[in-house]
């Protein structure tokens, strides 16, 4: 009885030196999980990048045995955009995309993946943009000094110009308006002697400055024009078809450094079919932008695309502002104007290649 008593007790301890383990390793392995906040300025809306953005977490997930995926906060309401930079680097926002042009300050290398001039091939630019890491360690340098690693970036297309009352077809027809122009089109208004009051406006800001008449016009982008809602407001959509603006997606130095190896491994086998996505996507969004805007039953929008003769009038003056730009992003890294030099010659070079061979997801 008493052999009995004693191997009672042993059975016991036995099973709850096992519970313990077992909850050890459960909590070890709940606690290797990691839900990457990601600061997101655009609503839950079905575009390009949030559809991308679903895949890659639920990728994530899958590559990394669960380790690691995405928790999306959209509307800015993690940071807005233009804290985005701030709020990656201290760590507000484990990750996030970024717009360089709101903090050239702190990202002029960066700032350069946006153009003024050039295609507005999403595929194109994106593509010649990747080889630039490839090719300037300087790159990399800029965003170790912002506490921040590249995971990714895409680009949103070519800008267009939005208006109420008429169309603008060329610098003539802004008529003293109040237009919402990114930087490189305000330099351009300035250095050309446009007839038009600029006024500064982070994008977000945009639909509500236009519906209370604070503007006359902005500058968006065609694929956000809907899910923006700015063509509620907005009667003409003008495509000059001049440069496109490149976001860049990075994650907090500090948590990247914390991640196993195994979430690092799922991060990096991504990245070359993130860009092939999200460029498709967002080329087949472009074509369908166009037809929504203009069969919209409720918010019928005229979307108008410029002949060769009209677009020469904008670019002639945004080139000058294109150059002007990369002078003073020297000032900031002498880097800079052999960054641009290679970019835009590999600009033409990837489009080129899609001339002769088409997408890559096109090739057989």
């Amino acid at each position: 009885m008493f052999k009995t008593k004693i191997l009672k007790t042993f059975c016991t301890q036995a099973l709850i030196t096992l519970s313990i383990a077992g909850l050890g390793l459960a909590i070890s392995g709940a606690a290797s999980a990691r839900a990457i906040s990601f600061a997101s300025s655009t609503p839950p809306t079905n575009t390009s990048y949030n559809r991308v953005l679903k895949w890659w977490s639920d990728e994530l997930e899958k590559r990394s045995d669960g380790e690691l995926s995405l928790n999306i906060h959209y509307m800015g309401s993690l940071v807005k955009l233009k804290d985005a930079v701030d709020g990656v680097s201290s760590g507000v926002a484990d990750a996030g995309y970024v717009i360089p042009a709101y903090s050239q300050a702190r990202m002029p290398l960066h700032y350069l993946s946006t153009t003024g001039v050039g295609t507005g091939d999403q595929y194109v630019a994106m593509e010649a943009w990747r080889r630039m890491y490839d090719r300037f360690p300087e790159l990399k340098e800029e965003l170790d000094r912002n506490n921040m690693v590249y995971l990714s970036h895409y680009s949103i297309g070519p800008s267009v110009l939005l208006s109420k009352n008429r169309p603008y077809y060329t610098p003539d027809d802004l008529k003293g308006d109040k237009i919402r122009l990114a930087s490189r089109w305000a330099r351009a208004a300035e250095q050309g002697g446009w007839n038009v009051a600029t006024v500064n406006l982070t994008f977000p800001d945009i639909y509500t400055a236009l519906e209370r008449g604070t503007i006359d016009g902005a500058q968006s982008y065609l694929n956000l024009v809907i899910p923006y809602r700015h063509h509620e407001i907005a009667n003409y959509v003008i495509e000059p078809n001049l440069g496109q603006q490149t976001n860049i997606v990075v994650m907090n130095k500090r948590v990247y450094e914390n991640l196993s190896e195994k979430s690092k491994k799922a991060l990096k086998s991504l990245q070359d079919e993130l860009l092939l996505r999200e460029a498709r996507e967002d080329l087949i969004d472009s074509k369908n932008s166009r037809d929504e805007l203009t069969n919209d039953k409720k918010y019928p929008t005229k979307v108008i695309r410029l002949n060769a003769e009209q677009r020469r009038s904008w670019a002639k003056a945004v080139s000058q502002a294109d150059e002007d730009v990369v002078g003073r992003l020297a000032k900031r890294n002498p880097a800079a104007p052999k960054i641009y030099k290679a970019y835009m010659a590999e600009i033409d070079k990837v489009e080129k290649e899609v001339e002769e061979n088409g997408y890559p997801w096109d090739r057989k």
